[in-house]
């Protein structure tokens, strides 16, 4: 196998992703040999048992390193992303653990592919967008909940839904002030965590307080949920809710 002159990934970065992918005794995940030669065939778009991705034994743990080593930028970083992707479904569906993928190694993971695949991250791209035209709204919801909840709207588990995008705005709170809960979270001393800065008018200090009760509107919201069964909800009014905690996400994303 020809090898690149100059190695794509750091040792660092392959030390990341060998331990999110699972590499461990030669596997990859949960894959099988069929599995994974059918994942890299429909959704990478390559055969990882081509003679050119040969590496040491041959096993699928040295398959993706055999790829590392002789494909181009572009395609390791599509094939870092698709696992990604392979995972966080994975994890939706229940055939991995979410406490075997912890958060910051899973965006390290997408970072690394997004830059290797030329897609730089831009804050405005994963900010929620409208368009208004002929009396229509369109609504582009924030990135992160969207992907989280993409499957169960497709499926129609519309309860369900709600409850999980509720989850991704008091994780993102958490993790911009110390704090899940709005109640606690919101006040002062929290703003320049949470909005970068202490409030400088009387103007923007109504919007701190605003978006503070919009998260305590999440907040309770949410709790109405988890001690409900999970019922029927109608379609439009699930897709109201998450539109809400699309924009109570991005309010507290700005800085």
């Amino acid at each position: 196998m020809k090898l690149n002159k100059m190695a794509i990934l750091s040792t660092n970065e392959k030390q990341v992703l060998e331990k999110l992918f699972q590499m461990g005794g030669g596997y990859v995940l949960n894959f099988s040999d069929r599995t994974m030669g059918e994942f890299f065939r429909d959704d990478v778009g390559i055969d990882i048992y081509s003679k050119k991705y040969t590496y040491g034994s041959g096993s699928k743990a040295n398959r993706l390193r055999g790829l590392w080593l002789s494909a181009d930028a572009k395609l390791i970083g599509k094939s870092i992303l698709k696992l990604v992707e392979y995972i966080e479904n994975q994890i939706l569906i229940d055939n991995l653990k979410k406490e075997d993928f912890p958060a910051d190694r899973t965006k390290a993971g997408k970072e690394i592919g997004e830059r290797l695949s030329g897609k730089k991250a831009d804050k405005k791209e994963n900010k929620s967008q409208a368009t208004f035209k002929d009396g229509n709204i369109t609504i582009l919801l924030q990135k992160d909940i969207f992907d989280h909840v993409q499957k169960l709207l497709n499926d129609g588990h519309y309860f369900n839904a709600v409850e999980e995008a509720y989850k991704i705005v008091r994780k993102k709170l958490k993790d911009v002030s110390g704090k899940e809960k709005a109640t606690d979270a919101f006040n002062a001393s929290n703003y320049e965590k949470i909005f970068g800065h202490q409030p400088v008018n009387d103007a923007e200090s109504d919007f701190f307080e605003g978006t503070k009760f919009l998260h305590m509107a999440i907040q309770f919201l949410r709790n109405e949920k988890a001690h409900t069964p999970a019922n029927n909800l109608d379609k439009n009014l699930a897709i109201h809710y998450i539109a809400l905690a699309s924009l109570a996400y991005d309010l507290i994303s700005r800085k």
